[in-house]
């Protein structure tokens, strides 16, 4: 059995270390963690925190043009299926695939032998009828002469004056034949009916083709000026009306990505009732095609400028933050402070925004890093663009002098001036 003095030493060492542990731990606690309480107060107090990094953009002046997008299809203003007029062999077909022709070229021959003789009996039938026209004008004068003289009845010379009068029908009857052998001789040189571009040929040379065939010899399309159908929905029907009173609108067909103008042109006209299915009407404009980079039935992008606002304060997009109490921007003043200001959105795009009313032109305006500030806090103004622009140079110009912007999708352009686009 243990002594009860060395026991005692045993729990005076255990206590000992234990000690010397919790020293250990309280002197790493001081050395690591006695500035935090500090540092806390530091950060709630902003003393000592480093001014935030933004971009800032002065709010521009310009003219804003309020469009609608759509989706439109491209239609050609003359479209044409070339059908042989006649029946017959398919001699030759004189044209190439794709190729573009002039009104009156020709296209195809047709075997036109039936129709020669067809002419040739036609005018022989003329011949003959003229010839018996002349003989029975012949005898009426005879007849006449030998009445005066009463050697004939006057029923006779009458009867001879109707003989003359059916000869001279049967002659109009012969040149009216003659005319019709013409024309169908003529048919069977295929012309092109206006001009544009032919397309794939739906028969070769050698068939017999007639007026009854299912598919044309090929389709003539006409590609330059061309036209674009697109649906806008209802609710725009009276805007659309109210403008083109007012002037032609500009309508352009932009590139799959919607950044580029293929063309532009106007709007031409409107459809005579709305779509009760999709509540949706139809639309059409016409435009120049000089680089034929539209073909029928293609599919593309249409922007259609409903109105241009004259003079607006214009900023960027990004700038407009949203809460419970509405819209608002941060404006940073000549000290590198910003201000939270409410502001009033008229129209917007992708892009840029109109400024009804809360800034003036000038102000600046933060673009980038606006989730770390909060109203009063110091900023650090490392750039004057919006993110991805170079910082040489000016500023950038207001939506209103750039090409292709102020665009609003149809679904969520503005109906009134205070709207504002999602």
């Amino acid at each position: 059995m243990p002594h009860p003095s060395t026991h005692r030493v045993s729990v005076k060492r255990v206590l000992f270390w234990t000690l010397l542990v919790l020293i250990g731990l309280i002197a790493l606690w001081w050395f690591f963690l006695r500035d935090t309480p500090d540092s806390d107060d530091k950060a709630e107090s902003g003393a000592s925190m480093p001014r935030a990094a933004v971009a800032a953009v002065a709010a521009q002046q310009g003219d804003f043009p309020v469009t609608l997008n759509a989706l439109g299809t491209v239609r050609s203003l003359s479209s044409i299926e070339v059908r042989p007029r006649v029946e017959g062999q398919l001699v030759s077909v004189d044209f190439r695939e794709g190729q573009s022709v002039e009104k009156d070229q020709v296209l195809a021959h047709i075997d036109d032998r039936t129709y020669q003789a067809q002419l040739a009996q036609a005018n022989a039938e003329l011949t003959q009828n003229q010839a018996q026209l002349a003989t029975a004008r012949e005898d009426l004068k005879r007849y006449e002469n030998l009445a005066r003289a009463n050697n004939v009845s006057r029923q006779d010379v009458e009867t001879q004056r109707q003989l003359v009068r059916q000869y001279q029908g049967a002659v109009e009857a012969s040149r009216a034949s003659v005319q019709d052998a013409r024309v169908q001789l003529d048919y069977t040189t295929v012309r092109a009916p206006a001009a544009g571009i032919i397309g794939l040929r739906n028969v070769d040379p050698g068939n017999i083709v007639s007026t009854g065939d299912d598919d044309p010899i090929a389709m003539l399309t006409s590609l330059n000026p061309i036209s674009v159908v697109f649906s806008l929905p209802g609710q725009y029907l009276s805007r659309v009306r109210n403008s083109m009173q007012q002037g032609p609108m500009m309508v352009s067909v932009m590139n799959d990505s919607a950044t580029d103008t293929i063309t532009r042109g106007e709007l031409t006209s409107i459809d005579s009732a709305i779509n009760t299915d999709t509540g949706t009407v139809r639309l059409r404009a016409r435009l120049n095609n000089d680089d034929e980079q539209l073909f029928p039935n293609a599919f593309v992008n249409v922007e259609l400028t409903l109105a241009t606002l004259k003079n607006v304060v214009i900023v960027p997009e990004t700038a407009i933050q949203n809460s419970e109490s509405g819209n608002h921007v941060y404006v940073v003043d000549d000290k590198n402070t910003v201000h939270q200001r409410s502001v009033t959105v008229g129209a917007s795009d992708d892009l840029h925004a109109v400024i009804d009313s809360g800034l003036k032109v000038g102000d600046r305006v933060v673009v980038d890093g606006v989730d770390r500030l909060r109203d009063g806090a110091s900023v650090n103004v490392v750039s004057n663009h919006l993110p991805g622009e170079s910082d040489a140079g000016d500023e950038t110009p207001p939506a209103g002098e750039s090409t292709n912007e102020g665009q609003l999708k149809a679904t969520d352009a503005p109906e009134d001036k205070g709207d504002r686009s999602s």
